[in-house]
Protein backbone atom coordinates (compact mmCIF):
# COMPACT_ATOMS: atom_id res chain seq x y z
CA UNK A 1 0.00 0.00 0.00
CA UNK A 2 1.47 3.57 -0.77
CA UNK A 3 2.23 5.69 1.46
CA UNK A 4 -0.60 8.03 0.03
CA UNK A 5 -3.18 5.58 0.79
CA UNK A 6 -1.95 5.40 4.13
CA UNK A 7 -2.19 9.06 5.23
CA UNK A 8 -5.82 9.41 3.77
CA UNK A 9 -6.83 6.37 5.57
CA UNK A 10 -5.59 7.68 9.03
CA UNK A 11 -7.01 10.15 11.54
CA UNK A 12 -3.60 12.09 12.06
CA UNK A 13 -2.74 14.58 10.56
CA UNK A 14 -1.48 15.15 7.42
CA UNK A 15 0.94 17.83 8.29
CA UNK A 16 2.43 16.33 11.26
CA UNK A 17 1.03 12.96 11.27
CA UNK A 18 -0.04 13.08 14.68
CA UNK A 19 -3.70 12.90 16.51
CA UNK A 20 -4.55 15.40 17.71
CA UNK A 21 -2.73 17.49 15.66
CA UNK A 22 0.11 19.78 17.00
CA UNK A 23 0.94 21.99 13.91
CA UNK A 24 0.90 26.13 15.18
CA UNK A 25 -1.07 26.81 12.24
CA UNK A 26 -4.02 24.58 12.63
CA UNK A 27 -4.22 25.43 16.43
CA UNK A 28 -4.76 28.82 15.16
CA UNK A 29 -7.88 30.44 16.54
CA UNK A 30 -9.66 31.56 13.16
CA UNK A 31 -13.40 32.75 15.13
CA UNK A 32 -12.60 36.34 14.49
CA UNK A 33 -16.50 37.43 15.36
CA UNK A 34 -16.72 40.41 17.82
CA UNK A 35 -19.51 40.22 19.96
CA UNK A 36 -21.72 43.63 20.29
CA UNK A 37 -23.05 44.42 24.00
CA UNK A 38 -25.22 46.67 24.32
CA UNK A 39 -25.31 48.07 27.97
CA UNK A 40 -28.04 50.27 29.01
CA UNK A 41 -27.34 51.64 32.54
CA UNK A 42 -30.68 52.33 34.97
CA UNK A 43 -30.28 55.15 37.42
CA UNK A 44 -32.81 55.19 39.53
CA UNK A 45 -32.72 58.48 41.82
CA UNK A 46 -35.92 59.18 44.16
CA UNK A 47 -37.03 62.44 43.72
CA UNK A 48 -37.05 65.10 46.40
CA UNK A 49 -39.63 67.39 47.50
CA UNK A 50 -38.92 70.99 47.41
CA UNK A 51 -40.42 72.12 50.73
CA UNK A 52 -41.47 75.13 51.75
CA UNK A 53 -39.90 77.84 53.71
CA UNK A 54 -37.97 76.03 57.13
CA UNK A 55 -38.60 77.79 60.67
CA UNK A 56 -38.48 81.58 59.21
CA UNK A 57 -37.63 84.07 62.00
CA UNK A 58 -40.79 86.59 61.57
CA UNK A 59 -40.28 88.87 64.29
CA UNK A 60 -37.92 90.02 67.14
CA UNK A 61 -37.74 92.29 69.72
CA UNK A 62 -35.59 92.72 72.79
CA UNK A 63 -34.03 95.35 75.40
CA UNK A 64 -30.61 97.13 76.13
CA UNK A 65 -30.69 98.33 79.32
CA UNK A 66 -28.31 101.39 79.60
CA UNK A 67 -24.90 101.40 81.73
CA UNK A 68 -25.09 102.23 85.40
CA UNK A 69 -25.10 99.81 88.40
CA UNK A 70 -28.73 98.86 89.52
CA UNK A 71 -29.91 99.42 93.14
CA UNK A 72 -29.30 96.16 94.74
CA UNK A 73 -31.10 93.23 94.36
CA UNK A 74 -32.57 91.39 97.09
CA UNK A 75 -35.22 88.50 97.72
CA UNK A 76 -37.84 90.25 95.68
CA UNK A 77 -37.37 89.70 91.87
CA UNK A 78 -36.75 92.85 89.85
CA UNK A 79 -37.32 92.94 85.87
CA UNK A 80 -34.18 93.92 84.35
CA UNK A 81 -35.24 92.98 80.54
CA UNK A 82 -38.36 92.75 78.28
CA UNK A 83 -39.60 91.84 75.14
CA UNK A 84 -43.08 91.93 73.27
CA UNK A 85 -44.25 90.06 70.28
CA UNK A 86 -47.71 89.31 68.57
CA UNK A 87 -48.46 85.54 68.85
CA UNK A 88 -51.20 84.49 66.47
CA UNK A 89 -50.35 80.83 65.46
CA UNK A 90 -50.32 77.58 67.92
CA UNK A 91 -47.45 76.60 66.15
CA UNK A 92 -45.42 79.72 66.03
CA UNK A 93 -42.53 79.57 68.76
CA UNK A 94 -40.38 81.54 70.19
CA UNK A 95 -36.44 82.18 71.21
CA UNK A 96 -35.31 83.96 74.37
CA UNK A 97 -31.94 84.77 74.36
CA UNK A 98 -30.40 86.95 77.57
CA UNK A 99 -27.14 88.24 78.58
CA UNK A 100 -26.33 89.53 82.46
CA UNK A 101 -23.86 90.87 84.14
CA UNK A 102 -23.82 90.34 88.37
CA UNK A 103 -21.78 92.21 90.78
CA UNK A 104 -21.22 90.94 94.25
CA UNK A 105 -19.98 92.91 96.85
CA UNK A 106 -20.29 90.25 99.48
CA UNK A 107 -17.24 88.51 100.83
CA UNK A 108 -18.85 85.66 99.93
CA UNK A 109 -20.07 83.75 97.10
CA UNK A 110 -23.76 84.17 96.72
CA UNK A 111 -26.67 82.23 94.45
CA UNK A 112 -28.90 84.01 92.81
CA UNK A 113 -31.54 83.73 90.18
CA UNK A 114 -33.03 84.69 86.46
CA UNK A 115 -36.58 83.72 85.63
CA UNK A 116 -38.64 84.24 82.36
CA UNK A 117 -42.35 85.77 82.19
CA UNK A 118 -44.62 85.18 79.83
CA UNK A 119 -47.52 87.20 80.56
CA UNK A 120 -47.21 87.05 83.95
CA UNK A 121 -46.67 83.33 84.22
CA UNK A 122 -43.02 82.12 85.03
CA UNK A 123 -42.23 79.79 81.91
CA UNK A 124 -38.68 79.41 82.87
CA UNK A 125 -35.84 79.46 85.68
CA UNK A 126 -32.07 79.07 86.30
CA UNK A 127 -29.28 79.89 89.19
CA UNK A 128 -25.88 80.78 88.90
CA UNK A 129 -23.41 81.33 91.60
CA UNK A 130 -22.03 84.78 91.50
CA UNK A 131 -18.47 84.62 93.23
CA UNK A 132 -17.23 87.50 95.76
CA UNK A 133 -15.72 90.91 93.93
CA UNK A 134 -11.93 90.75 94.40
CA UNK A 135 -9.46 92.91 92.26
CA UNK A 136 -9.28 91.12 89.38
CA UNK A 137 -12.67 89.07 88.83
CA UNK A 138 -14.81 92.28 89.23
CA UNK A 139 -18.52 90.93 87.54
CA UNK A 140 -20.08 87.92 86.69
CA UNK A 141 -21.59 87.25 83.13
CA UNK A 142 -24.45 84.93 82.72
CA UNK A 143 -26.34 83.93 79.85
CA UNK A 144 -29.01 81.71 78.50
CA UNK A 145 -31.10 80.73 76.35
CA UNK A 146 -34.82 79.04 76.24
CA UNK A 147 -37.45 78.14 73.56
CA UNK A 148 -41.23 78.73 74.45
CA UNK A 149 -43.09 76.07 72.54
CA UNK A 150 -46.37 77.70 73.11
CA UNK A 151 -46.38 81.02 73.00
CA UNK A 152 -50.12 81.66 72.63
CA UNK A 153 -51.05 79.69 75.88
CA UNK A 154 -50.70 83.50 77.74
CA UNK A 155 -51.61 85.37 74.67
CA UNK A 156 -53.41 88.34 75.41
CA UNK A 157 -57.10 88.57 73.11
CA UNK A 158 -54.97 90.55 70.52
CA UNK A 159 -51.93 88.47 70.33
CA UNK A 160 -49.43 90.16 72.12
CA UNK A 161 -47.12 88.36 74.84
CA UNK A 162 -45.06 90.62 77.27
CA UNK A 163 -41.48 87.86 78.20
CA UNK A 164 -40.05 89.76 81.19
CA UNK A 165 -36.75 88.96 82.17
CA UNK A 166 -36.36 89.01 86.05
CA UNK A 167 -33.78 88.40 88.80
CA UNK A 168 -33.33 87.59 92.21
CA UNK A 169 -31.35 87.22 95.26
CA UNK A 170 -31.98 83.31 96.83
CA UNK A 171 -30.12 84.54 100.14
CA UNK A 172 -31.39 86.94 102.80
CA UNK A 173 -28.73 88.08 104.08
CA UNK A 174 -26.75 89.13 100.46
CA UNK A 175 -28.14 91.63 97.51
CA UNK A 176 -26.02 92.02 94.19
CA UNK A 177 -26.44 94.56 91.49
CA UNK A 178 -26.80 93.89 87.61
CA UNK A 179 -25.55 95.79 84.59
CA UNK A 180 -22.63 97.80 83.82
CA UNK A 181 -20.06 100.63 83.68
CA UNK A 182 -21.55 104.14 82.63
CA UNK A 183 -20.37 103.14 79.18
CA UNK A 184 -21.49 99.90 78.50
CA UNK A 185 -24.43 97.88 78.40
CA UNK A 186 -24.50 94.13 80.07
CA UNK A 187 -28.29 93.45 80.33
CA UNK A 188 -29.09 92.00 76.80
CA UNK A 189 -33.10 90.39 76.85
CA UNK A 190 -34.33 89.39 73.07
CA UNK A 191 -37.33 87.19 71.98
CA UNK A 192 -37.25 85.81 67.95
CA UNK A 193 -40.98 84.64 66.92
CA UNK A 194 -40.15 81.45 64.40
CA UNK A 195 -43.15 80.19 62.58
CA UNK A 196 -43.14 76.40 62.20
CA UNK A 197 -41.66 74.49 59.17
CA UNK A 198 -43.73 74.46 56.12
CA UNK A 199 -44.27 70.95 55.58
CA UNK A 200 -46.11 70.98 51.73
CA UNK A 201 -44.69 71.52 48.74
CA UNK A 202 -44.25 74.49 46.71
Amino acid sequence: MSNSKKRSDSKNCPNCEKNPCCCPIGNTNQNTFNPTINVNPVINISSTPVNGEQGLLTEFDGSVLPGGDFEPIRLTPITIGTATLHIDDPSDRVLLHATIQSLNRNRFTILIQFSVFRNGTEIYSTTDNIPPFVEFMSATTTGFSFLDKAPLAEASPSGSVLYELKTNSLQSEASFTVGGTKDTDFIVFTASKIKANNSTNI
